[in-house]
């Protein structure tokens, strides 16, 4: 009995031990990650936060390499700062690929990496400051030289690159923004290599590092990044607000409720929503646009003499301006919309609303007399001449008591406040049209 229990014990352990030594197998064959970053197109709130996710995803798998591959013309100055900070923080050695150019905001993204190649013809550099005030160029300037010294790079020729009062001899002259071809930095040892493509930077981190199994991830964008990225490009970001007014206004103006109304609504939520998940706008600053909506229907059906409406609009616009990066950027934007806006509306209403084509897009049925639809109409022509006085704001609808008889009334003209004298200038069907009594002078 004793035996038969030494010998299942020595046949568990034997088990136990197989899979130990499968799993450690397992293990040595797991491979090496080298991650690839792509920084391509305009640098903004989304291109920041889809770098920062991509890293972390990095960090996570003990990725041995992590290259970011850039070619991007610039953008927004806070967010490159802010995918410089996630370079330089992480433990994983990274290397800057420029694939083409790294110019304006894309040259602190370029010189946050340890090691920094670009393809034949690629450049780097041009970074001056939009608008180009003193206070910019002194942060950025100063930014860009401490990336620098952080990563071992001449600071003063990465500070040239933004600042034109720098005098570098034999390199720059004052007044001049410097901006560099690969052969020219790598002369100047701004960069360390001249890379041919992907492939030949993959093999070289394989070699440096005595790798051999590895697996090359390329990150991409999710779909939430994807949205802040579109919404947040400054190029596109008025076409999404132009596309939301002209279809709201067009649904006003309109009857019935139609694609217009569904497509204006969609870009403004588009708008917001990808503002909000770029980290642009806060949740605050969407309850502010849809409390200055609130306003303006308050405004519409319960009469204030004009002071919701204006501050539904004030609310409205502030939102907007806040949703931006920058208060530059939100003012060029919300000028290029108003405009592209106005243009577009009234080109609607002379020459798109009155197309048969619109018909399918609106509800546009009309009950016209000849079709057999007729209204009771009740004959109050005898009111014409009567003096009343008006129970309500008239803004212009609204009701006055004209004799013993509260009715339904439309002010002609100017608005009328309550408890004015008013009298009945005319009658058209079931509309009971008045004015302003002027009181006689004695």
């Amino acid at each position: 009995m004793r035996h038969k229990k030494i010998l299942i014990l020595i046949v568990f352990l034997c088990i136990v031990l197989s899979f130990t030594c499968d799993s450690l197998a397992q293990s040595t064959d797991l491979p090496d990650y080298i991650y690839v970053i792509p920084v391509k197109g305009i640098i903004d709130k989304g291109m920041a936060a889809f770098v920062t996710r991509a890293i972390r995803e990095a960090e996570q798998v003990q990725a041995k390499a992590l290259v970011i591959e850039i070619d991007t013309p610039g953008g927004e100055v806070g967010s490159a700062i802010q995918v410089s900070k996630a370079i330089l923080n992480t433990f994983i050695p990274t290397v800057s690929f420029i694939n083409n150019e790294a110019t304006s905001a894309g040259v602190i993204i370029a010189i946050s990496s340890k090691t920094l190649v670009a393809t034949p013809g690629a450049t780097i550099g041009a970074a001056e400051t939009r608008p180009k005030e003193e206070k910019y160029i002194s942060y950025w300037s100063s930014a860009l030289r401490a990336t620098a010294e952080k990563t071992g790079r001449n600071p003063e020729l990465v500070a040239a690159m933004a600042d034109a009062d720098i005098v570098i001899e034999g390199i720059k002259e004052k007044g001049k923004i410097l901006s560099l071809t690969t052969g020219e930095a790598l002369e100047l040892g701004l960069i360390d290599e001249q890379i041919n493509n992907l492939e030949d930077i993959v093999n070289k981190i394989k070699t440096t590092q005595n790798i051999e199994n590895v697996e090359v991830i390329k990150a991409e964008m999710n779909l939430s990044e994807r949205i802040a990225h579109l919404v947040s490009n400054p190029y596109i970001a008025p076409v999404i607000l132009t596309i939301g007014i002209v279809g709201i206004v067009t649904e006003i103006l309109t009857p019935g409720f139609g694609i217009p109304g569904i497509i204006g609504l969609m870009a403004i939520g588009l708008f917001f929503g990808g503002t909000y998940m770029a980290g642009a706008a806060k949740i605050w600053v969407i309850g502010l646009f849809v409390l200055g909506l609130l306003l303006l229907l308050v405004e519409m059906f319960i009469p204030g003499f004009g002071v919701f409406g204006v501050t539904g609009i004030l609310s409205i616009i502030a939102s907007v301006i806040l949703a931006f990066p920058t208060p530059e950027q939100a003012l060029v934007s919300i000028l290029i919309t108003l405009v592209s806006s106005i243009v577009l509306i009234y080109l609607l209403l002379k020459y798109v609303i009155k197309a048969p084509i619109f018909e399918r897009i609106v509800l546009s049925t009309k009950q016209a007399k000849s079709e057999g639809y007729v209204t009771a109409i009740k004959d109050e022509s005898q009111l014409v001449g009567a003096v009343g006085k008006a129970i309500t704001p008239l803004r212009p609808a609204g009701v006055a008591l004209i004799g013993e008889r509260r009715l339904d009334v439309l002010a002609e003209g100017e608005f009328i406040p309550s408890n004015s004298d008013i009298i009945v200038s005319k009658v058209e069907g079931n509309k009971i049209i008045v004015k302003l009594k002027v009181k006689e002078s004695v």
